[in-house]
């Protein structure tokens, strides 16, 4: 079975949230809307943003990869780490995990820096830094849990509902992250899997947290009711369920994001593709409590 490592550092929440300002897409789902997007786009210049839309930002999220070997953790060092590093280092930094680099990294490099400069000045030093302790504090709290826990349960309990049972995975690495809230970011490096993980940040609605609103919203449709019954039956297979609910893929999909991101089904994952579906029942049961506590006012 695999070891998990936790870990945190400011310029993974900095690629990240580039990374999701250019993959900005079901913002249904995601916490951060398009109030968002509207305000950061006011603050960045029209070059920066016809740069952003270059093809090749796909490979962002594995810039992750480097992240995890920088010896610095501010963006700012990060930047000035990776803008030193030739084409020659960053393909050894990569190559344990990644088979092949594009053949224009050269080029790509200097777009990439370039570009976390700009998101940097514009977007990132501006981060309310009470948001980065809040991720700091949490990977000191799951690096704790990680020596009590089983890796496989660690892994379900900090991405609210992805199960990981695999012989040929050999580590995880688990990151906390924001900006993806209330989804994962799971990335498969043959037997290595980076793991950004989302946190729940309570002062986001003086009332009820976002978490508890995501959970209601996502029983808030007949379909995914109908996808609850038939896991509450036995655990279930994407065709299976496609099978049981008529719909498209694309739109089985969607909804069991929203059912798998509230934490009230899981996925189990042997490898990047899932299994098969189950129902968290003590999600729903924990949820019960909890709205009851705040009808009371507890």
């Amino acid at each position: 079975m695999y070891k998990v490592e936790v870990e945190y550092s400011p310029a993974y929440e900095f690629i990240t949230s580039l990374y999701f300002y250019i993959n900005k897409n079901r913002q249904k789902i995601y916490e951060l809307g398009a109030d968002w997007k509207r305000n950061v786009d006011e603050k960045l210049s029209p070059t920066f943003k016809k740069a952003l839309k270059d093809k090749r930002m796909e490979v962002l999220h594995r810039i992750n990869l480097l992240v995890h070997k920088c010896p610095h953790n501010t963006p700012e060092l990060f930047i000035q780490w990776f803008e030193s590093l030739s084409t020659t280092e960053i393909y050894d930094y990569m190559k344990p995990w990644v088979k092949s680099i594009p053949r224009d990294m050269f080029d790509l490099h200097e777009h990439l820096v370039y570009l976390f400069k700009e998101w940097d000045e514009h977007y990132f030093k501006y981060v309310d830094p009470s948001l980065l302790k809040s991720l700091e504090l949490d990977a000191i709290e799951k690096k704790e849990l990680a020596k009590k826990m089983h890796a496989v349960e660690l892994v379900e309990m900090c991405t609210n509902g992805i199960r990981i049972e695999s012989n040929r995975v050999k580590k995880i690495l688990l990151v906390p992250q924001y900006h993806y809230s209330p989804t994962s970011i799971v990335d498969y490096y043959q037997e290595f899997i980076t793991c950004l993980y989302p946190i729940e940040l309570h002062y986001n609605s003086p009332f009820i947290s976002k978490k508890v609103i995501h959970y209601f919203s996502s029983l808030s449709d007949q379909n995914r009711l109908l996808i609850l019954q038939s896991l509450y039956v036995k655990e279930r297979s994407f065709k299976e369920l496609l099978g049981i609910t008529s719909l498209s893929k694309s739109n089985l999909h969607y909804h069991l994001a929203m059912l798998r991101t509230s934490g009230i089904i899981r996925a189990h994952h042997s490898s990047e593709r899932v299994e098969y579906y189950s129902l968290r029942l003590q999600t729903v049961l924990n949820m019960h409590e909890k709205i009851l506590s705040y009808i009371r006012n507890d």
